[in-house]
């Protein structure tokens, strides 16, 4: 698709200097390195969790001026943090409550007052469409699996209908079965015209979802690699800023 979002020599001291890159409409690019190499300072810089210090950010186009988180969901852009237990999730409320707290005026009536009826309904589409295992709306998404909740936390951001979603280490702490799962999530969305900025540790998740490669170290772009040219072994010298034997 045509290009939906882009970052131009943003920069933060300390984390990342003079990062530039695109997202196109319905593309997952992925953003690998080492361990602090500023990926995920990337990402939540541009969620506005964290201030971007110079550079530009446009959506659609149009300039973006994020000083805060709320203002990027207003934008259309999402965010999943790699730490679902802290950053993510209401672990001690429901699913129901979980699924639509973060676009609670979709569900208030002419009086401003929420819809009890309207949100349930609301979540029991949202666990059928994520496919959560879960007795119902009711269930505390702290009873549930480690996949289960990963699941509700990406349902979580569907409510937005995002323009953009940034997903920092999406299958972490999750098994196999879930894994799956999330990435056929993931890739629907993708087809549905969403852009995706995946921050992912497993080389095995960047080389087999996402559509383009982008390398970084020491809070720099080092690389970028079409997925049919990627390989573990340019994505480990990239990172590590070794020159590849291939």
């Amino acid at each position: 698709g045509d290009v939906l979002f882009e970052a131009r020599h943003i920069s933060r001291a300390g984390a990342f200097e003079d990062v530039s890159f695109q997202v196109n409409r319905g593309e997952i690019v992925a953003f690998a390195g080492l361990v602090g190499a500023g990926r995920t300072e990337v990402g939540r810089a541009i969620f506005g969790a964290e201030p971007i210090d110079s550079g530009e950010l446009s959506l659609e186009g149009t300039p973006l001026r994020i000083h805060s988180s709320n203002q990027a969901i207003a934008a259309g852009i999402g965010y999943m943090s790699e730490d679902r237990k802290s950053q993510g999730l209401f672990l001690k409320f429901d699913l129901q409550s979980n699924f639509v707290a973060n676009h609670l005026n979709d569900f208030c009536n002419s009086w401003g007052f929420l819809s009890e009826a309207r949100m349930e309904a609301y979540a029991s589409r949202c666990i059928k469409e994520f496919g959560v295992v879960t007795p119902g709306v009711r269930q505390k998404v702290n009873n549930l699996s480690g996949g289960n909740q990963q699941k509700v936390l990406l349902g979580t951001w569907f409510g937005i209908k995002p323009k953009l979603l940034i997903v920092d280490e999406p299958t972490k702490g999750v098994d196999v079965g879930a894994k799956s799962d999330i990435y056929v999530l993931l890739r629907n969305l993708a087809r549905a015209g969403v852009g995706i900025l995946m921050i992912s540790s497993d080389l095995s998740e960047v080389l087999g979802v996402s559509d383009r490669i982008l390398v970084m170290k020491n809070g720099k772009i080092a690389g970028e690699l079409a997925r049919e040219d990627a390989t573990e072994e340019l994505v480990i010298a990239l990172a590590a800023g070794v020159e590849s034997s291939k």
